[in-house]
């Protein structure tokens, strides 16, 4: 009997640190977990002009109205996911965010050395004072495993075919992200835990008396 306690004990303490509510943030008309945005920047080339701040301050702030754009032959950023994963999962994986005129804007994604060229469209919103646009990305198109991640992604950001037109990144977010260190239980569960492990020894201790 003790022993089926406990193990509806650790059941029940899983089951709650796995339901905890996580906040969603909605951009575009996209909805994110709260942590599933690029959130360091692991390398760049080429000169960026920024609505104001550092490269990697503007494009990981989870603010699509702060931007970056570099005139830069060959212009990359290396965005990271280091508080999550980008995973491939059902349908688009990926948002990327930039500010301008839509389908005059085309973004490279490099990942596994294939690169393809997106165009955005406008998602009806506005961000900085600026028109947002989006594209939705799957990772299939890449060649990437289905449930496999990523770290992190290469975006191109130099001029287009459309002259000296150059994309506008603000934000990279993942819509499929897996989360890191998402199976340690959370306060209220380990007290839980706590709690029904006392009242086992309590039993035990009734029974030996």
């Amino acid at each position: 009997m003790v022993r089926k306690l406990l193990s509806r004990l650790l059941v029940a303490a899983g089951l709650l640190a796995g339901s905890q509510a996580f906040a969603v943030t909605t951009i575009g008309g996209f909805a994110f977990d709260d942590n599933a945005f690029a959130d360091s920047l692991v390398s760049s080339s080429g000169a960026f002009t920024t609505s104001g701040g550092s490269l990697g301050a503007v494009l990981t702030d989870i603010d699509a109205g702060t931007w970056a754009f570099s005139f830069s032959a060959g212009a990359y950023v290396q965005m990271g996911f280091t508080d999550n994963t980008l995973l491939n999962g059902s349908g688009a994986d990926l948002v990327l965010f930039e500010l301008g005129v839509p389908n005059q804007f085309m973004v490279s994604i490099t990942i596994g050395g294939t690169t393809i060229a997106y165009p955005t469209i406008d998602t009806g919103e506005d961000a900085g004072g600026f028109q947002l646009n989006a594209v939705a990305i799957d990772l299939s198109d890449f060649g990437i495993a289905s449930g496999a991640s990523l770290t992190d992604i290469v975006i191109g950001m130099d001029s287009t075919a459309q002259g000296s037109l150059v994309p506008t990144l603000g934000l990279v977010g993942a819509l499929n992200s897996g989360r890191v260190g998402n199976d340690v239980p959370e306060p209220g569960s380990l007290a839980l835990l706590g709690l029904g492990l006392a009242g086992i020894g309590a039993a035990r201790r009734r029974r030996r008396a």
